[in-house]
């Protein structure tokens, strides 16, 4: 083999140019950005609870209590309205040069039953509507979840707190 034949790229520019130009117009493009910001948000939260969860020296009344934070930081965070969302987008939008508009969201016809209403409510939502119902369902899930394991963690806490140290020196010697 020549060293030379190893230095040439093996991709085909073509398409390569292709895809990063259908990723260049995915990017810039203010839905993106608004759903990078809301996720941004909402990722750099939970990072910031497990790394602390994941530490040696962590205990379970500890962690509880972390994810117990966590569960009101993101339903205060999901209390926000989306021109929140929309302010905070707008200002990383205009740096990139992207005009800050949500556009509008092409909604399937579906054939009515003879007992339906002729028009579906749905279809007169404005497209910044649509987009607070759709992340609002994206936080429902993500409180849900978290609400799960948080509940999970504080059962193993009830039922297992006279190992921690200060429980046992709380308790009395019948209950130990």
């Amino acid at each position: 083999v020549c060293s030379s034949d190893l230095a040439k790229p093996t991709f085909h520019a073509p398409k390569a140019k292709y895809e990063a130009g259908c990723l260049l117009i995915a990017i810039n493009n203010f839905t993106f950005i608004l759903n990078l910001i809301i996720w941004a948000n909402i990722l750099r939260e939970i990072n910031r609870v497990n790394i602390e969860i994941q530490k040696d020296d962590i205990i379970l009344a500890r962690s509880v209590a972390l994810m117990d934070g966590l569960l009101n930081t993101l339903q205060k965070m999901r209390q926000n309205s989306i021109e929140y969302w929309i302010k905070e987008a707008r200002e990383v939008a205009e740096k990139m040069g992207v005009e800050p508009i949500l556009p509008n969201k092409r909604i399937p016809k579906c054939k009515k039953q003879f007992d339906e209403m002729c028009d579906d409510e749905s279809r007169t939502h404005q497209p910044v509507q649509l987009f607070s119902k759709e992340i609002m369902m994206v936080f429902d899930r993500i409180i849900s979840e978290i609400k799960k394991r948080v509940d999970c963690a504080t059962m193993l806490n009830l039922n297992f707190a006279f190992l921690n140290g200060t429980e046992i020196l709380n308790r009395s010697t019948e209950e130990l």
